[in-house]
């Protein structure tokens, strides 16, 4: 079964194969709109995955809040509905995969196209985060203008 990992400091989500091949890497961040339950970025750890064979569909818009392909969403303890999906590829600020969000961590249609299509045959097990520090995290947001409110 195959797994995501997503690595904060470089701004990279892969997805590597039950045999431990990287299969794709695509640029994603975790950028935290102040409004959300996660207060400042996702902590690194080793997250379940619930989306095992297919994102969970929402209406495929590439400047929707969720992107053309859905959500895979992972188990993240007392915040539900956190996951990986792309979307806001053309907002005014900071478009596509730099775009705020929830607490989720955003990529782009091409990859949450890929990864869609590779986890029919290799169901997906767990989302890895590592390296997503908070100043990694406010740094990034920094570097492209977005003021965020940190909570400790």
């Amino acid at each position: 079964m195959s797994k995501l990992h997503f690595d904060g400091e470089k701004h990279q989500v892969s997805l590597i194969s039950k045999d431990g091949k990287t299969l794709g890497t695509w640029t994603a961040y975790n950028n935290v709109d102040s409004h959300a339950t996660v207060k400042s970025h996702l902590p690194n750890g080793t997250y379940p995955v619930q989306d095992k064979t297919a994102p969970h569909r929402h209406a495929a818009n590439p400047n929707g809040p969720y992107g053309s392909y859905g959500i895979i969403r992972f188990d993240v303890p007392h915040h539900s509905g956190i996951g990986l999906h792309s979307g806001r590829a053309n907002a005014k600020h900071l478009p596509g995969p730099q775009h705020p969000t929830m607490g989720c961590i955003r990529t782009s249609d091409e990859a949450m196209l890929a990864i869609k299509n590779a986890i029919g045959a290799d169901p997906l097990t767990v989302m890895e985060v590592a390296g997503n520090r908070q100043a990694q995290a406010q740094y990034g947001n920094h570097l492209h203008g977005h003021k965020t409110h940190v909570h400790p």
